[in-house]
């Protein structure tokens, strides 16, 4: 586990945005804020900010998705229909899971083709729901790095935008915009900011967006960050002080989050932002997929980690002495993408 006992104390940077995001995010079809649910977890009552279902995707990806694209189309304001798109338009992105499928969505609305990279050893069941969007997916071998660089090398080509949501392109930067949805939705749902926020860490994108989101001027909750134990790569580099690469192959079931690498962009504001960081076992997280469940909260692997954080959290002894009325919002970002491991996980409720 890490621990900054200073990391509320820090103020990031003010980046304006040009437009705002929720505007395009209300045009997409099923588009509605979503629920923020008590529970109970490691005896404490949270709310869960549930993005098991957005816009008519499993996850919270399509936000960071639809405005990256939509920005890097010259849109500003209004949606997708006051664009005009190249019908020989190709979507090009790499994925450890949610944000391909995204992707390839965002393509389909738009009538434009998509190519998808992803690592091999991806649950059958995620890399056919990213092909049931119409994408041409491709698998890697190796990890998740290797994904990205087959990505960059096949956008080189042809009338391509290559849509990460990692690396040194604008599209991260539109992406982890376009996140602050939620927060924004979190902000208005809440009335007032939470004492503890903790958010699933794959490379960081969303996590950079949280953290921006709460260093600004007012209010300053805690933010704890989880990521699965074996690729862990934002805990490694907060403990060494610099970005650490935790190689693959990574092979927890919570695909989202098997990164192995920090986002550059994202580094400097979670190195100096984050309150507290932890690392849990897939088992910790079935767990938590179980806790949720019984309380009819739906969360895939990726979306179960905040609570099976916030569990192994206070059985390190609660260190940023969170107080028992503290208001702890999880943040569950992912709902069921492979139906088969779910449904073996909770279905140990019923026997």
């Amino acid at each position: 586990m890490y621990v900054n006992t200073e990391g509320n104390t820090w103020s990031a940077r003010s980046q304006p945005t040009v437009g705002d995001p929720r505007e395009l995010h209300r045009t997409l079809p099923g588009f509605a804020p979503t629920p923020l649910l008590e529970a109970r977890v490691a005896t404490r009552r949270v709310l869960v900010k549930d993005e098991h279902l957005r816009a008519g995707m499993p996850s919270f990806k399509i936000l960071g998705a639809a405005w990256a694209v939509f920005r890097s189309l010259g849109g500003t304001t209004g949606g997708f229909a006051d664009l005009d798109i190249d019908p020989k338009l190709t979507l090009v992105t790499a994925t450890a899971g949610n944000h391909g499928r995204a992707v390839a969505y965002v393509a389909r609305l738009l009538g434009a083709a998509s190519h998808i990279f992803i690592p091999a050893g991806t649950s059958e069941a995620r890399v056919e729901a990213i092909r049931g969007e119409g994408a041409e997916v491709h698998i890697v071998e190796g990890d998740y790095q290797a994904a990205v660089d087959a990505a960059v090398n096949d956008a080189s080509t042809g009338n391509s935008l290559l849509v990460g949501d990692v690396g040194e392109s604008m599209t991260a930067v539109w992406a982890s915009e376009g996140y602050r949805t939620i927060l924004r939705e979190l902000d208005e749902q809440l009335g007032q900011a939470p004492d503890l926020v903790v958010v699933p860490v794959g490379a960081g994108t969303f996590a950079k967006a949280v953290v921006t989101h709460y260093r600004q001027d007012g209010p300053r909750p805690r933010i704890l960050t989880v990521e699965p134990d074996t690729a862990a790569c934002l805990l490694k580099s907060l403990q060494a002080g610099h970005p650490v690469t935790v190689p693959g192959p990574h092979p927890s079931t919570m695909a989202g989050l098997n990164t192995g690498e920090v986002d550059g962009q994202a580094w400097e504001t979670l190195h100096n932002g984050v309150d507290a960081a932890i690392g849990v076992s897939d088992e910790d997280t079935f767990e938590a997929m179980r806790t949720l469940a019984a309380q009819n909260i739906t969360a895939g692997e990726c979306g179960a980690a905040a609570a099976a954080g916030l569990s192994a959290y206070f059985a390190a002894g609660n260190p940023l002495n969170i107080p028992e009325n503290a208001t702890i919002v999880l943040m569950n970002t992912e709902g069921i993408n492979d139906p088969a491991n779910y449904d073996k996980v909770v279905s140990v409720l019923s026997r």
